[in-house]
């Protein structure tokens, strides 16, 4: 099948097409443009069209970094996926399809030399897509992510969970007077974002000889006043006496999906399992907000406990010159430099 692709203008209406999708998600939301335009980052939207008919969209950002770059999702603002939002189902073969057509037509245009995408839809439990990508001559990497599955009663949640490592832990915070607290007024999030950037400093001196990045305070502020009230989930753990001990931000679209954005917790209290509680509750808040699956990215070893299941999303890459698919490599490790210049040396006195 032919396709044809039309740059359009972000406006309330499309947004509300595009959220209507059946493959929709919190990243295609007229809130989740909000944040990137915070970011200084604008949306690069276009229309698919087959037969002239409607049949969805593409959502990313376009860069110029010597030659004009479109991404999606953009990196360094813990979009993670993007891509094509189809208004129809669709096959996984036809989504590569339309993007190897996409690709013509954005070099043919001139309107990019380089496209790369993470398309959730493309996921499997194994490498069952690789065929469909290596039959189509596509280049891509495979990246690997947890997922948990929510769509259980509470009750089966709470008996997938590791004993050992999970409910002992919660049980254990819960002994030590731990409680979890939503941010449900718009005047707290100045505060939260604050304790939530102190949270993840001190997980970065912890880590700072893997030279791990972590979100900015700027990048939280923007997504927590984006997305509230219905689209974001701000968590803080707290003593007895009131202390803030761990926070950690969820991103979420109701009876959709969501995404574990960022987490973390003070060193001297992780003694008392904040982290574990505070997962327990955000689970057990989206679940009653009908979400199906919290995507957790990565796969950390300490996310098992969670009984999670691990996907296999592929990242497309297309471009219009073979010597940018020999960098593609370092595309990340290059930007992650230039967004954190410094900030180590920063943190580290």
């Amino acid at each position: 099948m032919t396709y044809t692709f039309h740059s359009v203008k972000p406006s309330p209406a499309i947004w509300e097409t595009i959220m209507a999708a059946h493959d929709s998600s919190v990243f295609f939301t007229r809130q989740w443009d909000d944040y990137l335009h915070r970011m200084g980052i604008h949306t690069l939207l276009m229309e698919v069209r087959s037969n002239e008919e409607l049949v969805g969209y593409f959502v990313g950002s376009r860069r110029w970094l010597g030659i004009s770059w479109v991404t999606a999702p953009s990196m360094g603002t813990g979009t993670y996926a993007q891509g094509l939002c189809m208004l129809q189902e669709t096959t996984q073969a036809e989504r590569i399809s339309i993007y190897q057509q996409l690709s013509q037509h954005l070099f043919k245009s001139h309107k990019a030399s380089y496209l790369q995408t993470c398309d959730y839809q493309l996921r499997n439990t194994d490498d069952a897509c690789s065929p469909l990508l290596d039959k189509a001559s596509v280049h891509y990497n495979k990246r690997l992510t947890y997922s948990i599955n929510l769509r259980p009663s509470e009750e089966e949640l709470w008996q997938s969970l590791h004993y050992k490592s999970c409910k002992y832990c919660i049980n254990k915070a819960r002994k030590e007077g731990l409680s979890v607290r939503r941010v449900e007024q718009e005047e707290e999030i100045a505060g939260f974002a604050l304790r939530h950037s102190q949270h993840l400093k001190d997980m970065m001196r912890r880590k700072h000889s893997k030279g791990l990045p972590c979100q900015r305070h700027k990048n939280i502020l923007a997504l927590c006043r984006s997305l509230f009230p219905h689209q974001v989930l701000m968590l803080e753990v707290v003593t007895p006496d009131g202390l803030s001990i761990a926070s950690g931000i969820f991103a979420y679209t109701p009876n959709g999906t969501a995404t574990y954005f960022t987490a973390a917790s003070l060193e001297d209290h992780m003694h008392l399992c904040p982290n574990e509680l505070m997962v327990w509750e955000a689970m057990r808040f989206l679940h009653n907000e009908g979400v199906g699956d919290l995507i957790l990215g990565g796969v950390a070893h300490y996310k098992k406990k969670y009984a999670p299941m691990l996907a296999f999303v592929p990242v497309l890459i297309f471009s219009r010159y073979g010597l940018l698919l020999n960098m593609r490599k370092n595309i990340k490790q290059l930007y992650q430099r230039l967004m954190y210049r410094g900030k180590n040396k920063k943190i580290a006195t």
